[in-house]
C-alpha cells in the first residue's frame, strides 16, 4: 500500500514539474512574442503622438483683431495689435510715425490688467497725456489724448464697426486643433504598453516598484491634463513633457531602478511648481517681485556650492543637506532666465546690460570654480541668446563670444580633467577602454538597437556608468530604437521652435525673452547629451531634458517649461491658464532691439 501511494505521489510530482516547466516556458515565449510585437508598435505610436502634439502648436496664426485704436490727427485709425506697442520714427517700431520731430524710439504703449500705460523713452519732444507731461510711466484711459512732441493721438476702444475688413487671401489661418483627449489617450496607451513590456521582457530584475510608479505617474498626468482641458486651456506642451517623462521613467527602470520613486516625486514636484510659476509670471508685477527673490536665492546657492559642494566625476556640483542631495546650479538656471527678462519699456529705456552681464559672470564663474564646464557652456549659450534679444548689438555679442573662446582654451590647457575629455574627442575608439569607454559602448548599443530597439530592459548599455543620465539617448536607442530616440529629441526641439515662433506673437517681450532663454537651455543640453554620447562633441556630463534621471534636473526642466508655456499667445490675458480661443491674439513684433524688434 505504501509503495502504491509513493508511486502516485511521484507521478503527481512529475506532472507538477512538467506543468511548471510548461508554464515557465510558455510565459517566457509569450513575453518574447509580446516584446517582438511591441518593438514595432512603440516607434510608430511615438511618432504619431509627436505629430498630434506638434500640429496644434504650429498649425497657424492666431486672431488678428486689434485691442484698440489710436486716432491720428488726419483721422487715420491705427490698430493696436500688441500688448506692447513701440511708437517712433524707426521702421522697426510697431507704430511708425515718420515725422522729423518724433524720436526713433519715442514711447511704448502697453496694456496691463486691462489698463493702458504710456512710457516715455526719453524722447526730446516728450510725452503728454491730456496735456500733462509723462515722467516714466502713466495710465491712459479710453478717449485720452496722447501727445508725442505735439503730435496728438487719441486712444479709442476697439469696436467691431471700426475694424478694417480682411483683404482677400490675407485672412488669418485658424490654428489647427486636434482632440486633446485622443492625444492624451494615445500617450497613456504608449506608457502602459512600454511599461508592461519593461516588466515582463527585461533580461534583468526590474524594480518591483515600476508598475506602481507608472500607475501613479499616469494618474498625475491624467489629472493635470484633464483639468487643463476642462478649463479650455491648450495642453499640448504639457502632454509633450509628460510623454518625455514617461520615456525617462523607462530609462530609469532599466539603468537605475532604485531611483524610480525619487524620479516620480521629482516629476510631481516639477509639475506643481510649473503651475505655480506659470500663474505667478502671468502677472508682470508679480514676476518683477519674484525676480528679486530669485536673484537672492541664486547667490545663496552659488555661495553654498563653493563652500560645501561635493565633487563627483571631477565637478564640484552637488550639495547634501539633511539627507537630501541636489545640484544647486540646476536651480540657478531658473533665476538665470528671470535675470535676462524685461518688458519692452524697460528694454528701450535701459540701454546697457551691465546688471545681467554681472549676474551671468557670477553664474559662469561659479561653474568654472566648481569645474562644471558642461553646465557653464549651457549657461553661456543662453546668455548669448538673451543678451542679443535685449540689446540687438551683434558687435558686443561677438566680443563676448571671442572672450569666451579664449577662456575655453585656457580651461582646456590648465585643467587636466577637461583636457582628458578633449584628448579623446574625435577618436574615442583609440581609447575604447579608458577615456572613450562610455562613448564607444554607447555607439555599440545604438548600432545593436537599430531602428526598433531590442526591447525595454534588454540592452547592455544600462550597465555602464551614467547610463541613466549622460548616456540616456544611447539607452533609448538600444532598447526602444533609433526612431523613438529621434522622436524624443524632436519633442525637445519642438519646444525650441515653438518659443522662436511665439516670440513674434506673445504679449510681452518679457515672455519672448524668457521662452527663448529656456528653449536655448533645453537645446544646448540635448545637443551636448546626444552628440557627446556619440563622439560628435566632447562628453560633458549634461542631462537630456525630462528624460535623464535626476530630481533637481527634472524639477528645473518643468520650471523652465513654464517660461515657454507663458509665451503661448493662446493663453488668456487675465489668467495665464485661461483659454483664449475667442480672444484677440497677443502679438509682439520681434524685430525691435534684439527681441527681433
Amino acid at each position: 500500500m505504501f509503495d502504491i501511494l509513493k508511486s502516485i505521489f511521484s507521478s503527481l510530482g512529475s506532472v507538477s514539474s512538467g506543468v511548471s516547466a510548461f508554464l515557465t516556458h510558455f510565459s517566457s515565449y509569450a513575453a518574447e512574442t509580446y516584446t517582438l510585437i511591441i518593438r514595432w508598435i512603440l516607434p510608430a505610436l511615438g511618432a504619431f503622438i509627436l505629430v498630434r502634439c506638434v500640429l496644434p502648436l504650429f498649425g497657424g496664426g492666431g486672431d488678428s483683431r486689434p485691442w484698440g485704436y489710436l486716432r491720428a490727427p488726419d483721422g487715420e485709425m491705427i490698430p493696436l495689435r500688441h500688448w506692447e506697442n513701440s511708437i517712433g520714427r524707426s521702421r522697426l517700431s510697431d507704430i511708425v510715425i515718420n515725422l522729423p520731430f518724433i524720436s526713433r524710439s519715442h514711447a511704448v504703449l502697453s496694456c496691463s490688467d486691462e489698463t493702458w500705460f504710456i512710457s516715455d523713452l526719453g524722447a526730446k519732444g516728450g510725452v503728454f497725456v491730456n496735456g500733462d507731461k509723462v515722467t516714466g510711466r502713466s495710465p491712459v484711459e479710453w478717449g485720452d489724448t496722447v501727445s508725442l512732441a505735439g503730435y496728438n493721438l487719441t486712444l479709442l476702444e476697439a469696436d467691431e464697426s471700426l475694424k478694417e475688413p480682411q483683404h482677400a487671401g490675407h485672412e488669418p489661418r485658424p490654428r489647427k486643433r486636434l482632440r486633446a483627449g485622443s492625444t492624451l489617450a494615445l500617450i497613456v496607451i504608449f506608457q502602459l504598453l512600454s511599461g508592461f513590456q519593461e516588466c515582463i521582457g527585461s533580461a534583468r530584475a526590474v524594480s518591483k516598484g515600476l508598475p506602481l510608479v507608472m500607475l501613479v505617474f499616469i494618474c498625475v498626468e491624467l489629472f493635470h491634463c484633464i483639468m487643463l482641458s476642462a478649463r479650455g486651456t491648450p495642453c499640448e506642451i504639457e502632454m509633450l513633457a509628460y510623454y518625455l517623462c514617461g520615456i525617462g521613467l523607462l530609462v530609469t527602470a532599466s539603468a537605475a531602478p532604485s531611483s524610480l520613486y525619487k524620479q516620480l516625486i521629482a516629476i510631481i514636484i516639477g509639475a506643481v511648481l510649473f503651475s505655480v510659476l506659470l500663474y505667478t509670471i502671468g502677472d508682470l508685477d508679480k514676476a518683477a517681485k519674484l525676480k528679486k527673490y530669485m536673484y537672492g536665492a541664486a547667490f545663496v546657492l552659488m555661495l553654498l556650492i563653493i563652500a560645501i559642494g561635493q565633487t563627483r566625476n571631477g565637478a564640484k556640483n552637488w550639495i547634501s543637506l539633511g539627507g537630501m542631495t541636489f545640484q544647486p546650479m540646476e536651480l540657478v538656471k531658473i533665476a538665470f532666465v528671470f535675470a535676462g527678462t524685461a518688458t519692452l519699456d524697460k528694454l528701450l529705456t535701459t540701454k546697457n546690460l551691465t546688471s545681467y552681464i554681472l549676474f551671468s559672470g557670477a553664474c559662469i564663474g561659479t561653474l568654472a570654480i566648481t569645474k562644471d564646464f558642461g553646465t557653464a557652456l549651457v549657461f553661456f549659450a543662453a546668455f548669448l541668446v538673451m543678451a542679443f534679444m535685449r540689446s540687438g548689438d551683434i558687435r558686443t555679442i561677438a566680443l563676448i563670444l571671442a572672450g569666451a573662446v579664449l577662456g575655453a582654451l585656457a580651461v582646456i590647457s590648465f585643467f587636466p580633467y577637461v583636457s582628458s575629455r578633449f584628448s579623446a574627442w574625435g577618436h574615442v575608439w583609440q581609447h575604447a577602454d579608458t577615456s572613450g569607454f562610455q562613448q564607444t559602448r554607447t555607439m555599440i548599443g545604438i548600432a545593436s538597437g537599430g531602428l526598433i530597439g531590442l526591447g525595454g530592459g534588454k540592452g547592455y548599455l544600462c550597465k555602464i556608468a551614467a547610463a541613466d543620465t549622460d548616456l540616456a539617448f544611447g539607452v533609448i536607442c538600444e532598447e526602444l530604437g533609433l526612431i523613438l530616440a529621434l522622436t524624443t529629441v524632436l519633442a525637445v526641439a519642438a519646444f525650441a521652435l515653438f518659443s522662436v515662433l511665439s516670440a513674434r506673437k506673445c504679449r510681452s517681450s518679457f515672455y519672448a525673452i524668457a521662452a527663448c532663454g529656456a528653449a536655448t537651455i533645453f537645446m544646448m543640453q540635448s545637443a551636448l547629451n546626444v552628440f557627446g554620447s556619440v563622439d560628435i562633441l566632447p562628453l560633458t556630463g549634461v542631462t537630456l531634458p525630462f528624460v535623464s534621471n535626476g530630481g533637481t534636473s527634472m524639477v528645473t526642466c518643468w520650471c523652465l517649461l513654464a517660461f515657454i508655456k507663458s509665451a503661448d499667445e493662446r493663453l488668456g490675458p487675465d489668467d495665464e491658464e485661461a483659454d483664449s480661443a475667442d480672444e484677440p491674439a497677443e502679438n509682439v513684433r520681434a524685430e525691435l532691439h534684439g527681441t527681433g524688434r
